[in-house]
């Protein structure tokens, strides 16, 4: 895959400052939540302390296991909630901007059904 190919297939989205700065969040302001997707999965980066941004939680979830992408719309932000198929520990970034948070949810929602077709194809018996 070249490296054009690679940033095409990438799509990121943050956490909004302003949003941080209403809630009185030092540390998102500071350091912005972050959710990532590519076509192997979707990936998280969430610094908990502004103090100690070196302890910081990273989590990837394979889009085989990907079970619901949940975009909850708010007056001014929005929330994106990713659930595995195991059910525990879903991803979840708030205070969204709008437009970034559409745009993420209906292309990780177009990759899920993309995958969701193939793997249907390769189970479907063959006629013969």
């Amino acid at each position: 895959m070249t490296s054009t190919a690679a940033a095409y297939d990438l799509i990121q989205v943050r956490s909004s400052r302003l949003w941080a700065l209403v809630h009185f969040s030092f540390t998102r302001w500071l350091f912005p939540a972050r959710m990532v997707a590519d076509h192997v999965g979707i990936s998280t980066s969430v610094i908990r302390f502004w103090l100690t941004p070196w302890q910081r939680t990273d989590e990837h979830l394979p889009m085989s296991h990907i079970a619901e992408v949940t975009h909850s719309r708010g007056l001014i932000w929005d929330q994106i909630s990713v659930e595995s198929s195991g059910g525990l520990n879903p991803f979840v970034i708030p205070g969204l901007p709008k437009g970034q948070a559409r745009y993420f949810v209906e292309r990780v929602r177009e990759r899920l059904n993309e995958t969701g077709a193939n793997r249907l194809d390769k189970q479907a018996p063959r006629p013969g």
